[in-house]
């Protein structure tokens, strides 16, 4: 029977308030940090794919500069194979006045009185550019360092991009969005060939030499509206992911938080309260002892403590099984926490040993106390089924002395005295 204070109830006990506690105010900076740096790294993503969406629109539209470019390419060949095209001189269709310059008559007569007239390669293209201009598309033209027609001198664009030629750079472009309308501008070098030595043999060039450049212009108005569309989408996009994953995250890691908070709590619950009866445990009880102590000799309070033990309880489990043996404990332990006051520590030391503590309680009190927790048990039948037993608790009553070194005199003494209310016939309080 004896209660005994031990060093490891006490470490425990301090361990136990050593748990961590969460702090909702550091979780919550952490969760922040958290969904700004899941912001930054998905808003890093899409202002990559912004980028290449970008990168993209621009590839294409060169792309189609390519094209164009291969088109006029071969429009040229054609007309060099042929020696230039003939065409019925009209008011519409003039003489090439540029050929003239150079001593070549432009003009065929016929003898149905029609004069038709050559168009070379680089009328043939400013002709089809103001076709394709007429219908707001593709712009396009021959540019050169020597320009027979003055419309062919090379504006600042094309300027850059014939010095850059010189450094053996085959293409130069440019978006130009705040253009009226915005275009993209492409251009490539134009490379003396032996026909064209023909037309340009007082020029300092030699075949294979940069000539000029094709110039091609292209309206990128509606293209621009459609990177701008796919631009607002990413963005509008990123915003939602970035709002959907920072509340799933937030709201998700706040919860399992809260979950962790309400788990450590039945954990540490658990850790101090006994499993079958709902009292404190054996450890808790020690633990509040000690406080208690420890308060009552600073402030120079009484403190009484009163040890019970249930009367014959091996016979009933013995005679009626440990089922009904953890019903009647249950059943005590309930008298006992009804009939204490609200500040009295209530708890289960062993099998069937309870201890109660009563903090600034004088021993009249406390055995006062014991007899009115022994006479409710007493009078109360123990039914679980078709079972039933009368039940009785014996008490011993100590309280606190001057000479007490530490609880375990106290102990002591209420285990003494409960050993002399087994020894004078059980179902009493034996104290001070």
């Amino acid at each position: 029977m004896g209660i005994r204070i031990k060093a490891e109830d006490i470490l425990h006990n301090r361990l136990l308030k050593m748990l961590p506690v969460l702090n909702f105010k550091r979780l919550e900076s952490f969760l922040i940090s958290l969904c700004i740096i899941i912001s930054i790294f998905i808003a890093s993503i899409f202002i990559i794919l912004d980028n290449n969406a970008s990168r993209l629109s621009l590839q294409r539209v060169r792309e189609q500069a390519i094209t164009y470019l291969d088109l006029i390419n071969h429009t040229k060949r054609w007309n060099f194979d042929y020696g230039g095209v003939y065409v019925e001189k009209s008011d519409e269709v003039k003489s090439n006045i540029y050929l003239e310059k150079l001593g070549i008559n432009p003009d065929i007569p016929c003898a149905d009185n029609r004069v038709l007239t050559i168009r070379n390669h680089a009328i043939m293209t400013t002709e089809i550019s103001r076709r394709s201009e007429l219908t707001g598309g593709v712009r396009f033209r021959l540019v050169s360092y020597w320009p027979l027609d003055p419309a062919n001198t090379p504006d600042t664009f094309e300027q850059k991009g014939l010095r850059l030629f010189s450094k053996e750079k085959q293409e130069y472009y440019e978006m130009l969005k705040d253009s009226a309308p915005p275009v993209f501008r492409y251009i490539s070098p134009l490379y003396a060939e032996k026909s064209c030595l023909g037309c340009h043999r007082e020029l300092p060039i030699a075949q294979g030499d940069i000539l000029g450049a094709v110039s091609i212009s292209i309206p990128v108005e509606e293209l621009l509206k459609e990177t701008r569309h796919t631009r607002l989408i990413i963005l509008l996009s990123a915003i939602s992911l970035i709002g959907f994953l920072t509340a799933i995250t937030y709201f998700m890691t706040l919860r399992l938080a809260k979950d962790l908070k309400n788990a450590q709590a039945r954990l540490q619950t658990m850790a101090l309260t006994d499993e079958l009866t709902g009292l404190s445990n054996r450890r808790q009880v020690m633990a509040r002892l000690e406080e208690e102590f420890q308060r009552a000799i600073r402030l120079g309070e009484s403190i009484c403590l009163i040890s019970l033990d249930i009367d014959h309880f091996k016979d009933i489990n013995d005679t009626y099984g440990h089922p009904f043996g953890d019903f009647v404990l249950r059943r005590v332990a309930e008298r006992m926490q009804g009939s204490v006051r609200p500040y009295d520590i209530v708890g289960r030391v062993g099998g069937e040993e309870f201890l109660i503590i009563a903090p600034a309680s004088p021993s009249e009190e406390a055995v006062s106390l014991a007899e009115r927790i022994i006479a409710a048990i007493r009078q109360e039948t123990v039914t679980e089924g078709k079972v039933s037993a009368r039940v009785t608790v014996s008490a011993g009553v100590a309280v606190i002395q001057t000479s007490d070194a530490d609880i375990n005199d106290l102990l002591r003494r209420a285990d003494h005295a409960l050993y002399l209310a087994k020894s004078e016939g059980r179902n009493r309080v034996c104290g001070p």
